[in-house]
């Protein structure tokens, strides 16, 4: 186009009908960018400016273009345009957002600097660097039009910012316009209701402004009081008092029945953080039992967040609660101490450490089995004192460190933290249900909010469903049934259930919301969604989830930084292979011969058979990297404390979830693989998200990541899904692409093809009746044999 004429006329309308028909396409942009380059005309830049910022929607060369045009060109007008079409297409960039807080300090022009303002307000709400850049242009500018956008800016993007708060009670103090300083009442009285700053503010200058300024502060302060600090003190003591005392639905009402949305923002987040002081510190099961009494309350405000548009604070009270004693436990044990204790002090420590967990999980285990009043009073007791003999030698530590105890000390992480870590390359997906519906929360990076997506989903249905999928999986076969007409069974219904979820969840919905480059996807259950395998879910008639993305689990997403932030390598093994020596599963032996032969593993060490003591265990897992059991294992749903994984006919010897909690160790821990029935299932018939399973026990101890499975699977096809597992994660590394792989390459493959693979494999050590009951299985297989998902779903990472 533009080596082809040189009429400034051709070349404007050229550009604005491309504008209009190339949305896209990548030579329309790059003959629109050439032009921009070679033109000097300031008309026909902007006409190209602005097609450019129509179709160019993510394009990192459009952008840089864009940038380069809004920091050469001379011309304000052309200036504008760049700044409104970067706005368009520039959302969370973080260049976008440096050029435009630069294009605030460089040009005089006041139009152009109220286009920029707008503009940041718009791409990138809550950043700080552009509320200092506003802040800092509504203190110098002298224009009264420009103080009064940037203070309206201000107000949408700086809620709760109390250097927002001062700014504007600048404005109000000093502005001579009086448009101006209504603009920034009408702010004030928006955001300042309970702030503390705010009226503080104010009423000093009651005492000084200007008489105009005086009537308004006069007017606002009753607006802005309704609760002030010392009232919410006060407030916040008689509600945990409240609460402590009785457990009652109506405690919202109660205390904060307002028909005004800020007002209630704020009551309600005093008492999300009631509700939070009252759980802090406590073990498990307590914690399970106040926030069952106050689910009603919970739920009801996180609907409110969700009803009156404030996503992010939704996303916030979601995860607020999420398996909140995990985070909290891992945070106390596993908070580094500094270089500069002394040897004598951490070993104090890392011995408090233990007898304090140790004295948690004996208390823990007592209100599970029901002991009298007496005897759970002399545990707590216990457990009380092992916490201040810690807390009293982490003072120790503070007097070194100051920041120390912080560091121990959970906060929920925000929307723009988690932003500040999400790889481009992922997406999360979190779940929660509330009285009467699903809330799903779709997290794309740089995106400014989380988005809402709608499923129509009826929680009475899924908790049917949830029901009879439990029914299935802990069933025993009947006796006058044979155990191959049970596993038929089983098959026939996992695959028509999944089915069922796939119809409820209609993850097709999810598709348009996520771009093209997010490969891997994070997975936040809630409640019953726990149980079911999401991964394997239909996205539309022809693809499963699991083809389209890499999937991991977690609980919630503190857990995911905590195991982003463990780094750890991955060359030695630790295997405990059929510890009960059980005849039917002859395939343990082959799949931990397989696993045994990956290069990876410089060091390995395996248990076979009874020579997997729980003492043992607990000793030599403590430095492993990669810990793969292979047996028997039981999810107890009605004491899921005791839930185990068999390591003998003697149950004294079974490694239970609570001597995992207190005994356990595995600092250097990359993976733990489960290779058993039910060993990634968790009580998913809670109502609140303080769920336990193996994983969770695993994850406390120290893993990275644990791979556990949601059924009970099958011998042979487990072995061959671990065969590849192995061998996919030796050569990407990352564990949610191998097991993707691994599951995607079994459903596909043909028994020659496994037979075939199952010939590479080290059978040295089998027995000749264990080889030759092995072959008999293996030429037993026809056609596609594992193509149904009971047979390759059952396995979910969690962790990273």
């Amino acid at each position: 186009m533009n080596r082809l004429t040189q009429d400034k006329s051709t070349r404007r309308r050229a550009a604005i009908r491309l504008g209009k028909i190339g949305t896209g396409n990548p030579k329309v942009i790059e003959a629109l960018i050439q032009l921009l380059d070679r033109i000097q005309d300031e008309f026909t830049r902007r006409r190209v400016a602005e097609s450019l910022g129509k179709i160019g929607t993510d394009n990192p060369k459009v952008i840089e273009a864009l940038i380069q045009l809004l920091q050469t060109t001379q011309d304000e007008s052309t200036r504008k345009r760049a700044a409104e079409s970067l706005e368009k297409i520039g959302t969370g960039n973080p260049k976008v957002i440096e050029a435009l807080i630069q294009l605030l300090d460089r040009t005089q022009d006041e139009e152009t600097r109220r286009r920029a303002a707008y503009s940041l307000e718009k791409i990138d709400p809550g950043n700080p660097k552009v509320i200092e850049a506003l802040i800092q242009l509504l203190q110098t500018t002298q224009d009264e039009f420009t103080r009064r956008r940037v203070a309206e800016s201000l107000g949408k993007i700086g809620t709760d910012n109390p250097k927002v708060i001062e700014a504007l009670l600048e404005l109000l103090d000093t502005s001579r316009k009086v448009p101006a300083r209504e603009e920034a009442v009408a702010i004030l009285e928006k955001i300042g209701i309970g702030n503390p700053k705010a009226i503080t503010g104010l009423r000093k200058l009651q005492h000084h402004c200007n008489p105009f300024t005086r009537l308004l502060v006069a007017k606002l302060l009753p607006k802005i009081t309704a609760l002030t600090q010392s009232q919410t003190q006060q407030i916040e003591d008689d509600l945990l008092l409240f609460l402590q005392e009785t457990r009652v639905k109506d405690t919202v009402d109660r205390y904060f029945s307002t028909n005004n949305p800020q007002k209630a923002k704020f009551c309600y987040h005093r008492i999300i953080a009631c509700l939070d002081k009252l759980q802090e510190g406590r073990d498990i099961i307590t914690r399970r039992s106040l926030l069952n009494s106050y689910l009603d309350i919970y739920q009801r405000i996180v609907y409110f967040s969700i009803k009156t548009g404030d996503l992010n604070r939704a996303f916030f009270y979601t995860e607020l609660f999420r398996n909140r004693y995990l985070v909290e436990r891992i945070a106390q044990h596993y908070a580094p101490l500094p270089n500069t204790v002394t040897p004598e002090l951490a070993a104090q420590i890392n011995q408090a450490k233990v007898t304090e967990k140790k004295r948690l999980q004996d208390y823990t285990n007592g209100i599970n089995q029901n002991l009298d009043e007496q005897q759970l009073k002399q545990l707590e007791v216990r457990w009380q004192d092992a916490k201040k003999a810690l807390e009293t030698l982490y003072a120790q530590v503070a007097v070194i460190e100051p920041e120390f105890i912080a560091k121990t000390k959970v906060s929920p992480l925000s929307f723009r933290q988690i932003q500040s870590v999400l790889p481009s390359d992922t997406a999360i997906l979190e779940f929660f249900f509330t009285a009467n519906k699903l809330l799903t929360l779709l997290i794309i990076p740089e995106a400014n909010s989380p988005e809402s997506i709608p499923v129509k989903l009826n929680p009475k249905f899924i908790d049917k469903l949830a029901q009879t999928w439990v029914s299935n999986i802990t069933a025993k076969t009947p006796s006058n049934k044979k155990e191959d007409e049970d596993i038929d069974a089983t098959i026939q219904t996992i695959s028509e259930q999944i089915n069922q979820i796939s119809d409820s969840l209609n993850l097709s919905t999810l598709l348009p919301h996520i771009p093209a480059q997010i490969q891997h996807l994070i997975i936040v259950p809630h409640k019953y969604l726990h149980l079911f395998p999401l991964h394997a879910l239909w996205l539309n008639d022809h693809q499963r989830l699991i083809e389209r993305f890499a999937v991991s689990y977690l609980p919630n997403l503190q857990t995911w930084k905590i195991c982003q932030n463990r780094q750890r390598s991955r060359h030695s093994l630790m295997g405990i292979e059929n510890p009960t020596q059980d005849k039917d599963l002859i395939f343990a032996k082959a799949e931990m011969a397989s696993i045994s032969q990956r290069q990876q593993f410089s060091h390995r060490k395996i248990f076979p058979g009874k020579q997997a003591s729980k003492a043992e265990i607990l000793h030599s897992a403590t430095d492993t990297h990669c810990f793969h059991f292979s047996g028997h294992a039981e999810y107890n749903f009605q004491n899921p404390l005791d839930s185990y994984l068999m390591l003998s006919a003697n149950s004294e010897e079974n490694l239970t979830l609570n001597t995992i909690f207190a005994d356990l160790h595995i600092p250097q821990a990359d993976l733990v693989t489960l290779s058993a029935c039910c060993t990634g299932v968790v009580d998913a018939f809670q109502p609140i998200e303080e769920y336990l399973g193996l994983p969770t026990g695993f994850l406390l101890a120290g893993a990275k990541a644990v791979i556990g499975s949601q059924w009970k699977v099958n011998s042979i096809a487990t072995a061959f899904i671990f065969d590849e597992f192995y061998r996919q994660l030796e050569q990407t590394g990352n564990k949610a692409i191998a097991l993707k792989n691994a599951q995607n390459w079994l459903r596909r493959c043909t028994a020659d093809e496994l037979i075939e693979r199952a010939n590479t494999w080290d059978l040295s050590k089998l027995e000749i009746t264990e080889r030759i009951r092995l072959d008999a299985a293996l030429y037993s297989l026809e056609g596609i044999p594992f193509e149904n998902p009971y047979y390759w779903a059952a396995f979910i990472l969690t962790g990273c």
